[in-house]
């Protein structure tokens, strides 16, 4: 029995040193209640290094009782009252352009309570990080709004999607931050708003049974 125990243990702790931060649950692990470490990722994929985070959830419940709910992986608030949406996607089927299109709508009619004026209307942004580069066009990053085809302005009403392509790992901030994405050891991480929860995760007892 204790030989089992020591076999099943071994082959935990070999699962949980293999994660990195593609992996959505592990994601979902290291951001949670960690502000500084969604700080790191909005700064550096919107290349805006004031952005200061005032909340962190994850596995957030919207629900739509006239149609589809949806689970967002990691939803932040910053100080200016903005919300950003970060999903995961190792998959290509998960990142399609109108399920980007529904999560920005389902953002919408969550933050505007009743009573409100449409011009207190959040600023949201969706940011699917995906695997492959589901846009095709080999860009690091795609910033989508929209806009007035008749003279090219954009059409400011507060929303944005954006499609970060993990496959584009250089030696730019974001480059790097897509380094990090796919790092198993928290020692050869870039950022070190990511190593100490790493570390705690994977290498103390707290983190393993966390993690099991």
């Amino acid at each position: 029995m204790q030989t089992t125990e020591v076999g099943q243990n071994s082959e935990i702790k070999q699962v949980i040193g293999s994660l990195c931060m593609m992996n959505n649950r592990f994601m979902n692990f290291m951001l949670d209640d960690n502000k500084k470490a969604a700080q790191v990722f909005l700064r550096v994929i919107l290349g805006d290094d004031k952005i200061k985070v005032r909340n962190v959830r994850i596995q957030s419940f919207i629900q739509n009782i006239y149609g589809h709910s949806s689970q967002l992986d990691i939803l932040a608030l910053d100080s200016k009252g903005r919300y950003f949406n970060v999903e995961v996607q190792r998959s290509d089927e998960g990142a399609p352009a109108r399920r980007a299109r529904f999560y920005s709508s389902i953002l919408d009619t969550h933050f505007l309570q009743p009573g409100k004026l449409y011009e207190e209307l959040p600023d949201t942004y969706v940011i699917f990080i995906t695997e492959n580069d589901v846009l095709h066009d080999n860009l690091p990053l795609y910033n989508i709004r929209r806009r007035i085809d008749e003279n090219a302005k954009c059409f400011e009403d507060g929303s944005r999607i954006i499609y970060v392509n993990s496959q584009r790992r250089d030696n730019t901030a974001l480059g790097k931050l897509m380094q990090d994405l796919y790092c198993t050891e928290p020692k050869n991480l870039h950022y070190h708003e990511f190593a100490e929860r790493m570390e705690f995760l994977k290498y103390s007892k707290e983190g393993e049974e966390k993690m099991t």
